[in-house]
């Protein structure tokens, strides 16, 4: 009888490869592939970017495409079909592969279990094991195939006191060093940022992922009602690449100082309580972003999470006390905690309240 307890193994392994470049596949998913022969490793894959080998590849591309009687582990159902590379199960099978192991069935209709159904038909058998950190990983994925939006989650941090800037709204550190390297590190694993007009005026952030050894760019999305935005603020330095949504009603000549400078301008309808966020989302999630970090003040943090836009909230809470400060929220704002999921952490003096809906 099979050990089943290998095959968690080499697929918890599978999933830390798959970790390494989360944040940088989109429009695909991020996987990671082991191939074993006798529960000994004998190569490791992941996919790079898009357009990159997959992750069963790049794995056997490492054993010169060769790996008979060996067996693959990999955090998703193989594809079974040409995009921009070729099906992965010509290459299994053309490798030698003799039993494949999967930790999530494809959400994408052009595979959804053919995959699979595919490589047995050729006499490779295929099993599909669960694991909840494969199926917690794959989330904003699964998300995103369908309903082709991103998996948000919106960031706050704010004082024992409710406040996240000083009186005027300036800016001031609340959070430590432990929850600004979990905002950075999670920056990372995100396929962009979206902030508003109003937060690079107070705050002029650079936005990208710094972390000890590297820092990262990452593609900035900003809500600019009336194309106010600071020609000289920051992120024109440091975005990977910056997209305007503003009213489409605004006065149009403003655009091309943005355009002039690489900027794309995306007009949306407004309301009365802002630019319309359904069509900001359907925007990204055409663009292919499965995961959306929104990082921005009170009043855009209330309206996503108000308009039901929000999969995940971070809420920062710090252990200090700012008095004569800006409100994180009005006082119309509340939170519905009809949600599947809620976890307290610390980090150093500091807490955060993960919510999930």
């Amino acid at each position: 009888m099979r050990d089943s307890s290998k095959d968690h193994h080499f697929l918890a392994q599978a999933l830390d490869l798959a970790q390494i470049r989360r944040g940088f596949c989109s429009p695909n998913p991020s996987v990671g592939a082991i191939v074993t022969f006798e529960d000994k490793i004998l190569a490791t894959g992941y996919h790079f970017a898009c357009g990159s080998p997959h992750a069963e590849v790049d794995a056997l591309q490492k054993l010169s495409m060769k790996a008979e009687g060996a067996t693959l582990y990999v955090t998703l159902e193989p594809c079974c079909y040409f995009g921009k590379t070729p099906p992965c199960v010509d290459v299994v099978v053309q490798a030698g592969i003799q039993r494949v192991v999967y930790g999530y069935c494809d959400p994408n209709p052009k595979v959804a279990g053919q995959g699979r159904l595919m490589l047995e038909e050729r006499g490779i058998p295929c099993e599909f094991i669960p694991l909840p950190e494969i199926t917690d990983f794959y989330a904003s994925y699964h998300h995103w195939q369908k309903k082709k939006e991103p998996f948000i989650t919106a960031k706050i941090a704010l004082s024992l006191d409710g406040k996240i800037a000083g009186k005027s709204g300036e800016p001031i550190q609340i959070t430590g060093g432990a929850l600004q390297a979990f905002t950075h590190a999670s920056r990372k694993i995100s396929d962009a940022i979206l902030t508003t007009a109003k937060t690079i005026l107070h705050d002029d952030p650079q936005l990208n992922a710094r972390l000890p050894h590297e820092i990262i760019a990452k593609p900035i999305y900003i809500l600019d009602s009336e194309l106010t935005l600071p020609l000289r603020a920051t992120v024109f330095k440091t975005a990977k690449s910056l997209t305007v949504f503003h009213d489409k009603k605004a006065n149009l000549e403003r655009q091309q100082p943005f355009i002039d400078l690489g900027v794309r301008c995306i007009g949306v309808d407004k309301y009365a309580h802002g630019l319309d966020l359904n069509q900001v989302i359907q925007s990204i999630g055409h663009d292919g972003i499965h995961d959306l970090w929104v990082e921005a003040g009170g009043h855009c943090f209330s309206a996503f999470v108000k308009q039901g836009l929000v999969q995940r909230a971070f809420i920062y809470v710090a252990l200090c006390w700012v008095g004569d400060g800006q409100f994180a929220f009005g006082k119309d704002f509340f939170f519905d905690l009809d949600a599947s999921y809620i976890r307290w952490q610390q980090f150093g003096r500091d807490a955060l309240c993960e919510i999930r809906w």
